[in-house]
């Protein structure tokens, strides 16, 4: 295996250009985000298939797209908070979910909510109760910094009172703020169907200990039917059973367009907007896939190799699901199924999620034998299966396995900072050529 190996990766030989211009250019500020917002994601198939195309690799499915839809939020308009005059940091200072009710008004009066009054059941009753009829046009305010749990299992439970407020609004309140040592990891979650209040968090050493009243802007669009598009690629090999590539294109997008603001000299500029560039989650992935692909279009390969780009992963998993429901392949015929996602950096080697079931393990014990001959990962570390990528769906279905890499450098994860520049491609050929040795 070893001598395939090594020639198949002579034969391949590529820098890494070829991904960093795919990271770049799906990370750029015009793709804003790939999220649902201004069509971004669709913006991001196209390019995909573009790319497909003069990478000469056919399509599997009409015009390569596989289309469904599915229910989420977009924030399409201008989002901004402001205390005492001064407008606080999109995603540094305060963040609004993004199915969070659309307000406009400039001022929004405040009640605070000790978060042990909130805790206590008999005590929130008294405090709605006191507060009946005015609590419907105010945001109700709890500073989580301000009790400390006992131990982790208190914190456990204080933890999961407050993910409640995702999910209802026990005070019937215009919106419920949440002050934060620091923001949450940003996320789609709750997406799925509309909310009749408005959810943020705030960091709470920038506001004032006795907040009254605070400016509030954000605009949201609920989209019940949004079109979401899987880019379907096929390779054929020799023989019809599959080798099966999947990443999905899809970040978080936009979460508020800022505000505008005129500027000494008179320019009027945007301030405040608030985009993901998802380099690391998951430009990357998409990257390794469509080098996988051109690769495979050089000289015919024994199986026959899929490639599937899926869309709404960060919104629960949704293209990757509707693909194993509405599958335009025989899975029973897949040998493997392999999903790259979180592909930049790994300094400290690579994880695979779902290595350790009988049907992926002699996958990931062929991987290792390659990787203590050529010492290419410093570390190859099985898990076992867990639902937090696209190979979930396939679980059951077919042979799915997880790889993602260990360590930096990349820009971080949801976050702004996520961007090209910081992702590093050192260890990509050397990684690429461990997955790509499944195929043979």
């Amino acid at each position: 295996m070893l001598a395939m190996v090594c020639g198949f990766a002579a034969a391949q030989a590529q820098d890494t250009a070829f991904a960093r211009q795919i990271i770049k250019e799906l990370s750029a500020p015009k793709m804003k985000g790939r999220g649902a917002s201004y069509g971004a994601d669709s913006a991001a198939a196209c390019y995909i298939r573009t790319k497909l195309r003069r990478s000469g690799v056919d399509p599997l499915y009409e015009n390569y797209f596989q289309e469904f839809t599915y229910s989420t939020f977009t924030m399409e308009g201008p989002c901004w908070m402001e205390v005492d005059g001064q407008k606080l940091v999109n995603g540094k200072d305060f963040r609004f979910t993004p199915w969070s009710k659309s307000i406009h008004n400039a001022s929004q009066e405040v009640v605070t909510l000790p978060l042990e009054t909130y805790l206590d059941s008999k005590k929130l009753q008294q405090f709605v109760t006191k507060h009946e009829g005015m609590l419907s046009d105010c945001f109700v305010y709890i500073n989580t910094t301000s009790m400390k749990a006992k131990d982790q299992e208190e914190q456990k439970r204080i933890r999961q009172e407050l993910n409640r407020l995702k999910r209802r609004n026990p005070f019937g309140s215009r919106g419920i703020m949440l002050g934060v040592e620091k923001l949450s990891t940003a996320s789609l979650s709750g997406c799925e169907q509309e909310h009749g209040y408005t959810f943020v968090e705030v960091v709470a050493s920038k506001l004032p200990k006795k907040v009254k009243e605070v400016g509030v802007c954000v605009t949201t669009q609920f989209r019940p039917n949004h079109i979401g598009r899987n880019v379907c690629a096929i390779v054929p090999g020799e023989v019809d059973s599959m080798i099966v590539f999947t990443a999905h294109y899809d970040h978080l997008g936009t979460m508020g367009d800022g505000y505008k603001v005129r500027t000494a000299d008179g320019e009027v500029k945007e301030v405040g907007s608030l985009c993901f560039p998802g380099a690391h989650d998951n430009a990357s992935g998409v990257a390794a896939l469509m080098d996988l692909a051109r690769m495979a279009t050089q000289e015919k390969p024994h199986y026959t190799q899929i490639y599937l780009f899926f869309t709404g992963e960060e919104a629960g998993l949704k293209g990757s699901t509707y693909f194993a429901e509405h599958p335009l392949i025989d899975l029973s015929k897949v040998k493997l199924l392999i999903n790259i996602d979180l592909f930049c950096g790994g300094e400290n080697g690579l994880m695979v999620f779902n290595a350790t079931d009988e049907k992926t393990k002699p996958f990931f014990e062929r991987m290792k034998v390659l990787n203590d001959a050529l010492q290419i990962a410093p570390e190859l570390r099985a898990r076992p299966n867990s639902p937090n990528s696209d190979h979930a769906p396939f679980v059951g279905k077919c042979p799915a396995m997880y790889v993602l890499t260990l360590g930096g450098p990349y820009g971080g994860y949801h976050v702004p900072e996520d961007v090209c520049e910081k992702c590093s491609l050192e260890n990509y050929n050397n990684y690429l050529l461990l997955i790509s040795s499944l195929a043979l």
